[in-house]
């Protein structure tokens, strides 16, 4: 890195007083492209119904009992969506054409495992094993070390920025106290052994869930904090002139077995963090770069449609994505909704998924980096030659 490149960077991780901690091989490669590409993973699987919510089908009330949204409380999307009252921070942004809500997203193979679900999103693959490598740093891989940069912000680099290609970690040094610090390490360990993966995770999610309805709510505050000071920190390496142009984030806490709540509800907290730290995103961009930024929020997998006993939802199938960024063709929803009818249920549980995960990452990645449809198939995601790219996402 030459020293105008290391000052910028340097500018931008440390603006706004942050401590910061680099990994010994953090450097950008000069970039060619300044389009830019962020990949934020929620972890936990977010419940997809509560999030974009189908307000208009006739059957969600039934469906979804002690969980069902009034069209009061949500923002509206069309005849039949809304947003729920947590990602409403964003409504601008999709009268603007810069939001795009997707509707009945799953990976290929059906599974309700956190540990084998998360691996087949991250490799890009049909299945859970098979590749040690993700699809993001394959897609660095495919535009070439000396075009493309890439960044994991907030924690251990992920499995989807694994790979042949160097890929620069940061996190601010406050984000990882002794004790959370040890838990993430003891996340990493655990996802080593699929028996053992599920049920740390819907402990932990517990935990947190636990934490945000602490009395004195100071743990709440801090946690969902961290949202906006990793997307604000995102922003300002992906500004820089020589700086980040596909990045990472990630977010556990999204398993809702319990307690899920809606308006100011659990779920609802984390969804308006969300928002926010996308705006904060927006807010470290010049015009220019945000004109060329698309953002994709993608989930593991959805959640039932029926509300458990306790006041949650379970593992399911059919999810929701969102869009977001100035390159972004939103304004819309994009679904090929099934219903939620008895009749029209996945397994008479989940909601049916229309579109696989890997149709709408290959038609972000098509056009916003000029990718090949061979390298999409063959390279990015392997052998994926008969699941076709989506086209018109982006302007």
């Amino acid at each position: 890195m030459n020293a105008f490149n290391r000052r910028s960077f340097l500018s931008a991780a440390c603006a706004g007083g942050l401590a910061t901690t680099f990994a010994p091989s953090l450097s950008f490669a000069q970039t060619a492209t300044d389009r830019r590409f962020v990949f934020v993973l929620l972890r936990g699987a977010m419940d997809g119904l509560h999030s974009v919510v189908p307000i208009g089908d006739p059957s969600y009330r039934a469906a979804r009992g002690g969980l069902a949204y009034n069209a009061a409380d949500l923002s509206p999307l069309d005849g039949l969506f809304g947003l729920a009252p947590g990602l409403s921070p964003l409504a601008e942004s999709y009268r603007a054409g810069e939001l795009l809500p997707v509707q009945g997203l799953s990976i290929p193979y059906r599974t309700r495992s956190h540990f084998d679900a998360q691996s087949i999103l991250e490799t890009g693959l049909d299945r859970p094993v098979g590749s040690a490598s993700g699809w993001l740093n394959r897609t660095l891989e495919v535009l070439g070390g000396s075009t493309s940069a890439g960044i994991a912000v907030g924690g251990p680099l992920p499995l989807s920025m694994q790979g042949r290609v160097p890929v620069a970690t940061w996190a601010p040094s406050a984000s990882r106290s002794g004790s959370e610090g040890f838990i993430e390490d003891l996340s990493q360990l655990y996802n080593l052994d699929p028996t053992l993966a599920d049920p740390f995770t819907a402990a932990l999610t517990l935990q947190e869930q636990a934490m945000d309805m602490d009395g004195t709510g100071n743990r709440s505050r801090r946690g969902l904090a961290q949202f906006q000071q990793l997307f604000s920190a995102t922003g300002r390496f992906m500004n820089a002139p020589a700086g980040a142009r596909i990045a990472s984030l990630e977010f556990s806490g999204w398993d809702t077995h319990a307690g899920q709540g809606l308006a100011d509800g659990t779920l609802d907290r984390r969804l308006k963090a969300l928002a926010e730290g996308l705006l904060a995103l927006k807010a470290e961009l010049s015009a220019d770069a945000w004109s060329k930024t698309v953002v994709v929020v993608a989930t593991e997998f959805g959640r039932t449609v029926a509300t458990n006993g306790s006041g949650g939802t379970d593992h399911g199938t059919g999810g929701a994505a969102l869009l977001f960024g100035g390159a972004v063709r939103g304004g819309r929803v994009l679904a090929d909704w099934p219903g939620l009818a008895d009749h029209q249920l996945f397994e008479n549980r989940d909601l049916r998924p229309t579109l696989d995960t890997r149709q709408l990452l290959k038609g972000v990645l098509a056009a916003q980096f000029d990718l090949r449809r061979a390298e999409l198939d063959q390279l990015v995601f392997p052998d994926s030659q008969n699941v076709p790219v989506l086209n018109g996402l982006l302007i």
